[in-house]
């Protein structure tokens, strides 16, 4: 069976495909809680299972608080691996009661102390649980060793900073759809001109750069640029319509534009363009009036002034009308005495007194 048979032929033996879909999407939203101990001295001898509390703080649409056990807690009903006993202080990070609804909510829990520096140190850490409004036992009953309370490194002028970092998950289901009959396919025109390009196939114009020769169609060069259009099409068109010559430009500058012409973007898009080829590529865009390839230069080059380029840059924007590369350059230059001072002190700045006059230029700088 051929292919086109094996594409368009029902398949018993092929997977059904679904004719609904639903899908459920998991929601998140974190808030961090520092809750402040004044005076710990004054509570670190509080009774097993006596708690002080924090203020309530809302995640996810619901009230939260802290309590915190400085004696501990004594049920030994603990997970598995769970310190526990009266050398540790518990912890638990409670859901607030509503007064005339049962409230369970999904959340996952990180609560340790804050050193004099600011960090949290001595985490803990829940898997993501239910939470009831009603519970009551801690969520960390060994949170800490109470000897560590009394650190130099966490106490600090008599006051113990606990935080909690609290996240709420909220599954949320979407409603049942009718599947597509079918994905659509990504396009790759771009790649098929791409490999026309390369492999040559067809192609009915021949450009001499430097010595070096490019096969290319003139359908595409037409359609992609006016300028190549008139030449091969239009008034300016040659006797010889299936050789071209450029001048005056660098093979691999012309390369580039070509690439661009037929795939709309440049080599590993364009990362390894530095300035001066970036420069070049500017002045090749104008001549063939690629106009996305000429903005797109000249956004990098906004994004690429230096001392040592910023005069050579301001001549072509001059020469090649890219009002905003040329505000750039003027206010890069203008930025402080200093590196107006470097500047003037470049061979491009002399390149671009012979290329702009002296007086336009002088206007130009505050």
């Amino acid at each position: 069976m051929d292919l086109w048979r094996r594409l368009t032929n029902s398949n018993r033996e092929a997977p059904r495909q679904a004719d609904t879909s639903s899908r459920c999407v998991a929601e998140s939203a974190s808030v961090s809680h520092d809750f402040v101990l004044v005076n710990y001295s004054q509570i670190r001898d509080l009774p097993v299972n006596e708690a002080v509390t924090s203020g309530h703080f809302t995640v996810g649409g619901h009230d939260w608080f802290i309590s915190f056990y400085p004696g501990g807690w004594s049920t030994t009903r603990y997970s598995q691996g769970e310190k526990e006993g009266p050398g540790y202080a518990a912890a638990s990070v409670c859901l607030r009661r509503q007064a005339t609804t049962v409230v369970i909510v999904k959340a996952r829990i990180t609560i340790g102390l804050v050193d004099r520096h600011g960090t949290m140190a001595n985490t803990r850490t829940s898997d993501a649980d239910h939470f009831y409004a009603s519970e009551i036992s801690p969520t960390f009953p060994g949170f800490v060793c109470r000897s560590k309370l009394t650190s130099r490194r966490y106490l600090v002028d008599d006051c113990l900073t606990i935080r909690c970092v609290l996240t709420v998950i909220k599954p949320r289901t979407e409603g049942t759809t009718a599947a597509p009959a079918a994905a659509a396919p990504l396009p790759d025109m771009l790649r098929h001109l791409q490999r026309m390009l390369e492999d040559g196939k067809g192609a009915d114009v021949t450009i001499n750069v430097g010595g070096r020769a490019f096969r290319a169609h003139r359908c595409v060069l037409a359609a992609r640029s006016p300028v190549f259009d008139a030449e091969l099409f239009g008034p300016m068109k040659r006797k010889d319509a299936e050789r071209v010559e450029v001048h005056d430009m660098d093979p691999a500058v012309f390369e580039l534009l070509l690439h661009f012409i037929y795939t709309d973007s440049l080599p590993g898009d364009g990362e390894g363009c530095g300035v001066a080829v970036t420069q070049h590529l500017l002045v090749a865009a104008d001549r063939y009036a690629v106009d996305k390839l000429k903005e797109a230069c000249d956004v990098k080059l906004r994004r690429s002034l230096d001392v040592r380029t910023v005069a050579t840059t301001l001549a072509l924007a001059e020469q090649h009308h890219c009002p905003l590369l040329r505000d750039a350059c003027v206010t890069f230059m203008s930025s402080s005495r200093k590196v107006l001072a470097d500047v003037l002190a470049t061979n491009g700045f002399r390149h671009l007194t012979a290329s702009i006059p002296l007086e336009n230029l002088t206007e130009s700088l505050p």
